[in-house]
C-alpha cells in the first residue's frame, strides 16, 4: 500500500517526524541556562526527564564530633543528611555509627590550613602546607582511623591548603586509596581541589551554598532552597550544627514536603 501524501507530494509520517524535530530544536533554543550552584550530574537530564523528578535538596550538616545532644533535630527529621565529623573529638567514632544507623551520610571533616589561621584553629588533626606528602598522608590515614566508617572526606577551611596543587595531590591520593570521594566546601576562588581531584580520577562534589556562613537570615536562607531546587531542580547545600539551623530545617520541614521537595542525600550528586 503506497505512503499516505500532503498535497505537497511529501509523505505524512516524515512530516510528523520533522514537525517533532523542529519542536526538540525550539525547546532546546529557549530553554533556560542552570547557574552552576554545584557540581549536580543530574542538571544535566533531559527537560522531560527533570519534570517527571521532584525537586531535590542535599544537605550536609557539619562540625560534629563534639557533642550527641547537638544531633538530635537532625535525626528527628528522619531524612538523608550528610554528616561532616571532625576526627579526633570525643564522639567522632560513635557518631559515625550513629548517623549511618539513622539513615545519615557520615563524612570526615579534614581540617585544613586556612589563610586566617583563626579558621583552622582548635581542631586536632589539620593538613598544613608546610607539611611534606608523607606527613599529610599520615595525617589524613590518622584522621580516618579516629571516624571508621566514613564514606567521604570533605574540607573544614582550608583557604590556604586548597588552592596548593601538591598539598591537594598528598590529601586526595589517600582519599582515593581508601576508596572514598571528596566534598569540596570551596573557600576560596583559588581553589584546585575540584580540579586535582579530576586529575586522580577521585568523585568530588562541590558545594558553594552556606545557610549559616555567615549566621544571620538563617530561616530565610533555608526557606529560598525551596524555589531555587524548583527552579533548577536541586541543590546543594552546607551548614553547621551549632548555629541552630538544624532547628530551623526541622520547623520548616512541613513546608518542604507541601512544596513536594525531596531530600536527597550527597552520593547523589557523585559522578556515576
Amino acid at each position: 500500500m503506497p505512503l499516505p501524501r500532503s498535497p505537497s507530494g511529501i509523505p505524512v509520517a516524515r512530516l510528523r517526524a520533522l514537525a517533532r524535530a523542529l519542536a526538540w530544536a525550539a525547546v532546546l533554543l529557549l530553554a533556560p541556562a542552570v547557574p552552576p550552584l554545584a557540581s549536580v550530574p543530574s542538571l544535566s537530564l533531559p527537560p522531560a526527564a527533570r519534570a517527571a523528578a521532584p525537586p531535590r535538596v542535599a544537605i550536609v550538616f557539619e562540625h560534629a564530633g563534639a557533642s550527641l545532644a547537638d544531633l538530635a533535630p537532625i535525626y528527628r527529621m528522619h531524612e538523608p543528611f550528610g554528616l561532616g565529623i571532625f576526627p579526633h573529638k570525643r564522639y567522632s567514632a560513635q557518631i559515625v555509627r550513629d548517623a549511618l544507623a539513622h539513615g545519615l551520610v557520615p563524612i570526615l571533616h579534614l581540617p585544613m590550613e586556612a589563610r586566617n589561621p583563626a579558621d583552622t584553629a582548635p581542631v586536632a588533626g589539620a593538613v598544613w602546607v608546610r607539611m611534606t606528602d608523607g606527613q599529610i598522608t599520615r595525617i589524613v590515614e590518622d584522621d580516618l582511623a579516629s571516624a571508621p566508617g566514613v564514606v567521604g572526606v570533605s574540607n573544614h577551611a582550608g583557604s590556604r591548603a586548597t588552592a596548593d596543587p601538591r598539598v591537594m595531590a598528598a590529601v586526595l591520593r589517600t582519599v582515593k586509596a581508601r576508596g572514598l570521594w571528596f566534598e569540596e566546601n570551596r573557600t576560596t576562588p583559588s581553589s584546585v581541589a575540584s580540579d586535582v581531584a579530576a586529575r586522580l580520577g577521585v568523585r568530588r562534589v562541590l558545594i558553594t551554598t552556606y545557610l549559616d556562613d555567615p549566621p544571620v537570615d538563617i530561616e530565610r536562607k533555608v526557606r529560598a532552597l525551596i524555589p531555587i531546587a524548583q527552579r533548577q531542580g536541586a541543590v546543594l547545600a552546607a551548614a553547621h550544627i551549632t548555629t541552630g539551623t538544624p532547628q530551623v530545617v526541622l520547623r520548616l520541614l512541613p513546608e518542604f514536603r507541601r512544596a513536594g521537595i525531596a531530600f536527597v542525600p550527597i552520593t547523589e550528586f557523585l559522578p556515576r
